[in-house]
Formats: structure tokens, C-alpha cells, sequence
């Protein structure tokens, strides 16, 4: 009995740890190493008073009934969980421009900045991650029979423990997280810790129920209890995969998908061909420098809205996708009217392991590949590094092209990252082409938007007039098919972008959730 308490308690310690940082606190943080070092910093901190609380306690109250009562309270505020992370962030959203609900900002991440992530860590994690720390010492007290044996038994049950945090570990990763949802595996958790809380008052029951043969009913309750919770857990437009909370919703006619609170894609489900975000027709603009691609690779399916346009349009094109998440590709296929063929196939691979992997060469290759956040997409930093862009130039054709919708600001207050990040580029192309989408009808960036950023493998120093020109020639041949693309041509960006004040991004060093205030 005493083993199976502690090895339940050492998975659920860190189920929870897992899931706090890669479910719970990620789509309002971003998955970076700042919200794991608080994940990971609160749980250390929580065990460590713990044992301390836990050894204190057993040494007034040597009873299993004592440790149940702390049980109970670890399964209360397990299942707290969930309305806390509610009350801390509530999912609201307003209508934006074009129809487009925006969430609303959230004044706790305004108050509390950078530090934010771990408050709200110590908020919803540090209560739990005390009790449950208390666990083992409790337990090494009730099972001391003598001084002469006081070593073993704690070395054993802090090795249970421990094979229970690993069998908890990669059962959350690969079995819990992309089968249920978030709320889902809290709710199994806190059924596993009451379960747990039952053995601790049933422990001496049972020690005569073995001499009678009887079975006690408290126990085969609480497994049906478990087993009932797994059975009925489904999910509807919404899963969890291993990385990230995907999201299908429909409103006023358009469908939408969201990485965590983020939007990604959208779907005119009555005019499927039209752009709901239009930075995905700007990425025709890199039809202007390559008018004879034949090849694309984009990196991130999303809703294959671009894919499906491009696929469309220019029937000479093979177009290759890398998508590192299964789950987004069968999301695609499901609600967005995604199909593979002869000329469109999807490769579930890491974009840069692919280019690294790949020996295709590529006319075009298509940046588009983010993490949900929040209030902002997040840059998985491996794909904005000198190493990646020296990998991609390697992947091009001879007079190949790098598009990438970079979300960001090139101006004033918090524009640092996206500076970098040209900068960054820069030490590997000759130039660069910055299209903001909209510019001329909204011509500041001060505020984040979609910057479609091409980067030739050859220098072509092609003007704003030369590029206008360009796409209305094109469009008259029938070479392209978006009406506004010479509009788009004219967003191009012309004013000089400081650089001088941000670093160039390596794999060695890139701070970008630190580069922002």
C-alpha cells in the first residue's frame, strides 16, 4: 500500500508540472525557456517545503489518517486549477478589424510583465506541489519499524517515487495530452490523488480485510471513478496535441483555427476562396522575383489556406509542406477542405530538420510557422537563427527565394526582436524586400502586424516601381491571379531600419523573449 501512495503521488506531481508548462501556462506565456524556469522553479520550491511540512507533521501525527487529510487538500487544489487559470485569464474577445474577434487584453500580464509567468506558476501550482510534497516523508515515518532500517525504507520509497515521476512524465507527453484535454487530465489527476487519499484511511482496513477475504467498496469506488472519468472524456473542435492546444471555431460564417488563443487560419465558408487574412495573398508577391517557380516549400500548414490558393493557381507547381504536428494536418484535412495529390504532400517533420534532412532543391521556400500565445504568436527560435537562414539559402534554387511572414513591428517600442531577426538575415542575404501588410492604409508600425519579408538568393535590387510594374504585367498575362497584388507591391518598405542595437541571432544565443521589454 505504502508503495503504491508514493509512486501515484510521484506521477501526478509531475503530470501536473508537465502539463502546468506545456498546456496550462504556455498559450498565455509562450512555451520559452522563461516559462518553463518558472514551471520547473515553482514545483522545486513547492516539494522542498513540502518534505520539510510533511516530515514536521508525521513526527506530531504518525497516523495514515493525517496523510489522507493531505491528500484530500492536494485533490482540492488540483481541482481548483482550472477556475484559477479562468479567473487569471479570462477568454474574452471583441470584433476587430474585418470581423476578426481579437481576444482582450488581460490586466494581470500588463501589471505583472515579465514576471508574470511565474506569479501565475506560484498561484496555480505552488499549493498543490507543497502537499504532494509532503508525501514521501509522511510515508518514510509510517514505515520506520527501526533506526537499524530507516535508510532503506526511505531509499526505497523515494526511488517508487521517482518511477512514478517517470512513468507520470512520459504518460502526460505521450498518452494524457494528446488523447484529452487540459481540464480533462486535471480532472483524472485529482481523481488519482483522492484515490490516493483513500488508501491512506483504508490502509489498516485492509491489512485485516487480507486475513477475511473481503474487498473494500471505498476502493473498487474510487477505480470506477477513474475508469469512469477516462471513458467519458471526449473532445469537440478542440485538442490537445503535443504541441498545442488546437482550436476549430466558426463565427459569423468564417471558420477559424487557433494554436492555444492565437489565430492562424480562417475559411470563408461560403467563399472558401477568399483571404480572411490578407497577409496570405501578399505571399504571391514572391512570384514577382521567381515568375517561373516550380517548386515551393512552405514550413507550417496551419489551415493550408496559402497551400490550397497556391495549388490553385499556378497548376505548373509542386508544392511540399513540412508540418512538424500530425494533429494539425488531420485538423486541415477535417474542417479546411485540405487534400494531398501528386502535386501537394505533406512531410510531418520539424521544418528545419526537414531542410537539413531534405536533398530537394526549392524556387520558394515559405516561413509561416509559429506557436499559439495569448496575445501574441510566438517564433520558435530555431527557425530564426544565422544557422537556419544559412541552412534555407542552401535549399534554394540558384535564383530561389526566402518568403517570410514575420509578425511584429519595425518601429519604436518593442520592435527589438523583429530588428534582430532582420539583422540576422542580412548576414546571410544580400538583401532584403519588407512588405507590410496594409502599409499604405495604415502606414504605422508601431503596433504588430504581418511583415512579408523575401530575401533572393541574388541580389536583384528591384525598385518599388520596377516591382509594381512587374506584378500589373503579370496580372494582365494571367500569370497571377490576386487583383490587388500591384497594390500589395506598393506596401514595399523604403525607410532605413535601425539595427545597430540588436544582437545577430545564433543557436548559441537567442535571447528573443528577452530581446522586448
Amino acid at each position: 500500500m505504502v508503495w503504491l501512495i508514493a509512486f501515484l503521488c510521484g506521477a501526478i506531481v509531475m503530470v501536473l508540472e508537465i502539463a502546468g508548462g506545456a498546456r496550462i501556462l504556455t498559450p498565455h506565456f509562450g512555451s520559452g525557456a522563461i516559462t518553463w524556469a518558472s514551471v520547473i522553479s515553482v514545483f522545486l520550491a513547492g516539494l522542498s517545503i513540502g518534505y520539510f511540512l510533511g516530515g514536521t507533521i508525521a513526527d506530531k501525527f504518525p497516523t495514515p489518517n493525517g496523510l489522507g487529510i493531505l491528500l484530500i487538500l492536494a485533490a482540492l487544489s488540483i481541482g481548483i486549477i482550472s477556475p484559477m487559470e479562468q479567473w487569471l485569464f479570462p477568454e474574452e474577445t471583441v470584433i476587430g478589424v474585418g470581423g476578426v474577434p481579437m481576444p482582450v487584453e488581460n490586466p494581470f500580464e500588463r501589471i505583472a510583465g515579465r514576471y508574470g509567468v511565474l506569479i501565475a506558476a506560484t498561484i496555480l501550482f505552488a499549493i498543490p506541489s507543497i502537499l504532494l510534497g509532503t508525501v514521501s516523508p509522511y510515508l518514510i515515518r509510517l514505515s520506520s519499524k527501526s533506526v537499524e532500517t530507516a535508510g532503506r525504507t526511505a531509499g526505497s520509497i523515494y526511488a517508487i517515487s521517482t518511477i512514478g515521476s517517470i512513468v507520470g512524465t512520459l504518460g502526460c507527453a505521450f498518452l494524457l495530452l494528446p488523447n484529452w484535454g487540459v481540464k480533462t487530465v486535471l480532472m483524472q489527476t485529482t481523481v488519482a490523488t483522492l484515490f490516493a487519499s483513500i488508501l491512506c484511511f483504508a490502509m489498516k482496513p485492509i491489512s485485516r480485510l487480507k486475513r477475511s477475504g473481503k474487498v473494500n467498496p471505498i476502493l473498487l469506488l474510487m477505480v470506477a471513478s477513474l475508469l469512469l472519468s477516462l471513458a467519458l472524456a471526449q473532445v469537440v473542435y478542440r485538442r490537445d496535441s503535443l504541441y498545442h492546444r488546437i482550436i476549430v471555431e466558426e463565427f459569423r460564417g468564417v471558420r477559424y483555427l487557433k494554436f492555444d488563443n492565437s489565430y492562424q487560419s480562417a475559411m470563408d465558408l461560403r467563399d472558401p476562396d477568399r483571404a480572411v487574412f490578407v497577409y496570405t495573398d501578399y505571399l504571391h508577391l514572391c512570384m514577382l522575383f521567381k515568375p517561373d517557380a516550380k517548386k515551393v516549400l512552405f514550413i507550417g500548414l496551419g489551415g493550408a489556406t496559402a497551400q490550397k490558393k497556391f495549388h490553385k493557381d499556378y497548376h505548373q507547381m509542386l508544392i511540399h509542406t513540412a508540418e512538424i504536428d500530425p494533429a494539425v494536418k488531420e485538423v486541415a484535412e477535417k474542417f479546411f477542405d485540405f487534400r494531398e495529390d501528386e502535386r501537394m504532400k505533406v512531410f510531418i517533420e520539424d521544418g528545419r530538420v526537414y531542410l537539413r534532412k531534405t536533398k530537394e532543391r526549392y524556387d520558394i521556400i515559405i516561413l509561416d510557422a509559429y506557436f499559439g500565445s495569448r496575445y501574441e504568436v510566438t517564433l520558435p527560435f530555431h527557425l530564426v537563427t544565422r544557422e537556419f537562414w544559412w541552412l534555407a539559402q542552401s535549399r534554394l534554387t540558384d535564383d530561389g527565394v526566402v518568403v517570410f511572414n514575420l509578425v511584429g513591428r519595425l518601429e519604436g517600442y518593442g520592435s527589438q526582436v523583429t530588428r534582430s531577426i532582420l539583422r540576422t538575415m542580412l548576414t546571410v542575404f544580400h538583401e532584403l524586400y519588407i512588405f507590410p501588410v496594409e502599409y499604405r492604409q495604415m502606414p504605422w508600425l508601431y503596433d504588430r502586424r504581418n511583415l512579408i519579408v523575401i530575401a533572393p538568393r541574388k541580389t536583384m535590387k528591384l525598385s518599388r516601381q520596377e516591382l509594381v510594374k512587374r506584378a500589373e504585367q503579370m496580372l494582365k498575362e494571367g500569370k497571377i491571379k490576386i487583383a490587388k497584388l500591384p497594390e500589395y507591391a506598393a506596401d514595399l518598405y523604403l525607410r532605413q531600419i535601425p539595427m545597430q542595437d540588436v544582437p545577430i541571432l545564433t543557436d548559441d544565443y537567442a535571447p528573443v523573449e528577452f530581446l522586448n521589454p
